[in-house]
């Protein structure tokens, strides 16, 4: 986990507010004992494709899939200054993301901030990057550009929130009610 006390603070403010803007709004199922805290958020450990929406110059949606880690209560995504994401966030910034697998949903709204190589915020935020892609000192060898994501609307859910942060690292946490059938 790479938040501070205070940047837990404020996604957990983050996640509660976005999901009280949408009262009654499903998302593909998920109720509200579905939703996961800041602290099992954060547990979001390594690199994790996340589809990431923008729009092209005539205003149509474009999505693609990017790398994507979560330092500091935010995700951060790795590229290349010259790419068709980083035109299209220079153009018109803001954007969506999502990130899906199995019975776990997390979407966002936000806007990009560039971290450009050799400043402060890339070398603040480099080393973690590096060690959530588990790549060491190459793991931003020909990245220019980290681009984190200031989430105005954050949401994140889970079939079985109780399963993390454990699930993320991979491991196969029983659920409540299997503990509860073994005692």
């Amino acid at each position: 986990m790479f938040e501070t006390e205070a940047e837990l603070e404020e996604l957990q403010g983050l996640l509660d507010t976005s999901y009280e803007k949408a009262p009654g709004v499903r998302y593909s199922g998920f109720g509200s004992q579905h939703r996961l805290s800041a602290r099992q958020l954060a547990g979001f450990q390594g690199i994790k494709l996340i589809a990431i929406a923008t729009v092209n110059s005539k205003g149509e949606p474009r999505a693609a899939p990017r790398s994507a880690a979560f330092l500091h209560g935010r995700f951060h995504l790795a590229t290349d200054s010259r790419s068709t994401m980083v035109r299209r966030l220079s153009n018109n910034p803001t954007m969506g993301f999502t990130y899906y697998e199995n019975h776990l949903l997390i979407i966002g709204h936000g806007t990009p901030t560039p971290l450009r190589k050799g400043t402060p915020g890339f070398t603040e935020v480099g080393p973690g990057w590096a060690e959530a892609f588990k790549g060491g000192k190459d793991a931003l060898t020909g990245i220019d550009l980290l681009v984190r994501v200031d989430a105005s609307h954050l949401i994140a859910f889970a079939a079985h929130p109780e399963a993390y942060p454990a699930a993320w690292a991979g491991k196969k946490p029983r659920s409540k009610a299997r503990k509860e059938q073994r005692s």
